[in-house]
């Protein structure tokens, strides 16, 4: 079950396939971060829609996955040229590499919750990209 969610979160995103994300989704989900509380898909699509505006060609590959319950957690990465500033954060036009771990509470086959951290120094820095993943 949970790989089936996150397949579609992490490779509908990676294809810009919405509805696969937001389907993955319940009609309330509670999303938790920097922009929340958010409820429901469709206000994750729209938050992903808003971080493709800063970096159109963003790719996020999950590096590593745990499972306790039912509870996902996935440590990824982002790479992408950053093209636009977001959160009070200058786009630089460069390269840019960064990390997250996103939680997942699934239940049913869908997401109920989801908490995420991302740590935005990468984008704020004026260093090469990194190339150990």
């Amino acid at each position: 079950m949970e790989d089936t969610i996150l397949s579609c979160w992490f490779d509908g995103y990676n294809r810009r396939d919405w509805d696969a994300v937001q389907g993955i989704y319940s009609d309330d989900a509670l999303i938790h971060g920097k922009d929340g509380p958010l409820r429901g898909g469709q206000a994750v699509v729209e938050l992903a829609k808003k971080w493709l505006r800063a970096i159109p060609d963003c790719q996020i590959t999950p590096l590593h996955t745990s499972r306790e319950g039912d509870v996902v957690v996935v440590h990824w990465r982002v790479e992408g040229t950053f093209t636009e500033s977001i959160r009070d954060i200058v786009a630089t036009g460069k390269k840019v590499a960064f990390h997250g771990l996103t939680c997942f509470r699934c239940r049913d086959q869908q997401v109920v919750e989801h908490w995420a951290s991302v740590d935005y120094r990468p984008l704020m820095s004026e260093e090469p990209v990194a190339t150990v993943k």
